[in-house]
């Protein structure tokens, strides 16, 4: 029960004469767009990624419509709509880190562990380290 139970008048189909002209959205969604993002980060750092069934579950109760919360799922690198292993290693693959040397970096680092290790090698955009190059 993560964010509680969902908000639906269309739940067991029973719907009044008086909501039959309308359907939940416009304002009202719109006022909970913005904790979509973070009901995301709270799935993702709890399960290790977002599933199918999680991500209709925030939808229904946010009332954010699937596609665009899908799209935010994808868009950043740090969520996964599939599942990966516990450990994944997040490596900027942007110029500054590229110029310092994350490609070998992350060829080092698979070539150490093996596959087996259970360890992940992503490469992702930029994590904002820059100065740090490369960033992981």
């Amino acid at each position: 029960a993560l964010l509680g139970p969902p908000e639906s008048s269309w739940e067991g189909a029973d719907r009044s004469d008086a909501d039959l002209r309308w359907a939940r959205g416009g304002r009202e969604a719109r006022d909970r767009r913005d904790q979509l993002l973070p009901a995301l980060h709270a799935l993702n750092d709890r399960v290790g990624w977002i599933s199918e069934g999680a991500l209709d579950y925030v939808c229904r109760r946010l009332t954010v419509p699937p596609a665009e919360a899908y799209g935010v799922a994808t868009f950043y690198a740090m969520f996964s709509v599939r599942p990966r292993p516990a450990t994944v290693l997040h490596v900027c693959t942007d110029l500054a880190c590229t110029a310092a040397g994350s490609g070998e970096l992350c060829a080092a680092v698979e070539a150490r562990l093996g596959p087996e290790s259970g360890v992940k090698v992503e490469r992702s955009p930029c994590l904002g380290l820059c100065e740090r190059a490369p960033a992981t």
